[in-house]
């Protein structure tokens, strides 16, 4: 009986190890890995401390004098909170950074321990164009090759 029901059983075949091939895998994530670095941006971000206003501060002492930057659509006022030191109007559709560096570099020769300053924009001004003029008061080439540190303590807010 027993060779009976050997006969009718196919024959199995011999099984080999399953082998995994990791060669392909390797070469694959090497070309993934350069792709993503080759493609990758990298940027060197900058983070500025900044003073916002609080409505729990105390009593303050009002300083000597305090620059404002008022950032406008049709230029840039230079005041010392009330008094208007001096408006920049736009120069070809864009702000004249250097002039308002050359003013802020003349203010600080003007006043050299004070650090603080304001920057106040109107709605819907470019943030860009925040950044450019919060860098134009903070640091001013005072001659080729020498860079002045100017107004590095800057508030920012709305302008009036």
């Amino acid at each position: 009986m027993r060779t009976l029901l050997m006969r009718n059983m196919p024959k199995r075949r011999p099984q080999k190890a399953v082998e995994l091939l990791l060669v392909p895998m390797i070469d694959i994530f090497t070309v993934l890995v350069t792709f993503l670095l080759m493609t990758a941006v990298f940027s060197r971000i900058t983070i500025l401390q900044l003073d916002l206003p609080s409505s729990a501060s105390g009593p303050t002492s009002e300083p000597k004098f305090r620059l404002e930057v008022i950032i406008r659509q049709d230029g840039l006022q230079l005041t010392n909170g009330n008094a208007l030191i001096s408006d920049i109007p736009r120069v070809d559709g864009s702000y004249d950074l250097k002039a308002l560096s050359e003013q802020a570099l003349a203010l600080r020769q003007e006043h050299p321990d004070v650090k603080d300053a304001s920057v106040l924009s109107e709605p819907r001004i470019p943030y860009d164009d925040v950044i450019q003029v919060m860098d134009a008061i903070r640091s001013a080439e005072e001659s080729p090759g020498k860079r002045v540190k100017l107004f590095t303590n800057i508030a920012i807010g709305d302008a009036p």
